[in-house]
């Protein structure tokens, strides 16, 4: 299964839809789902400063969730946003990648935070699909 993502636009939040063929490209794609609501339509390079980055949670969905948080965390602190994803190790309650992103001039956090409510993670014929909603 290609990784791709779909953002569904609420009043005060985004779920983002999410399908990929493993669990590692769930949470790649979730990423730069996520990066595309925190740049906002932004025209940034990709390419810029990388690091690791590690998350372990209780179980998938809240491994998910607990990413993206992550995430909006260090853009949150250094005005960096993830844009591109290598995910080193990824079961259902750890991941390990590193990801490259670019710093910002400007705050980037329309998001506020990834949450519990409607999380899913399903698994589909030949991968698997996830919808989880971003506070903005």
């Amino acid at each position: 299964m290609i990784p791709r993502h779909e953002l569904r636009r609420h009043t005060s939040e985004i779920e983002l839809h999410i399908q990929a063929g493993t669990l590692a490209d769930l949470l790649a794609e979730a990423g730069k789902a996520l990066a595309e609501v925190q740049l906002a339509g932004a025209d940034c390079a990709q390419g810029g400063p990388a690091r690791a980055i590690r998350v372990s949670s209780s179980d998938r969905e809240a491994l998910l969730v607990d990413w993206l948080n992550e995430l909006i965390f260090l853009a949150d602190l250094d005005r960096w946003v993830a844009m591109e994803f290598e995910i080193g190790h990824a079961e259902n309650t750890e991941v390990r990648a590193r990801a490259s992103g670019v710093i910002l001039d400007w705050a980037p956090s329309r998001a506020k935070a990834a949450t519990m409510h409607g999380l899913r993670v399903k698994d589909l014929p030949g991968g698997l699909e996830a919808s989880v909603i971003i506070d903005v």
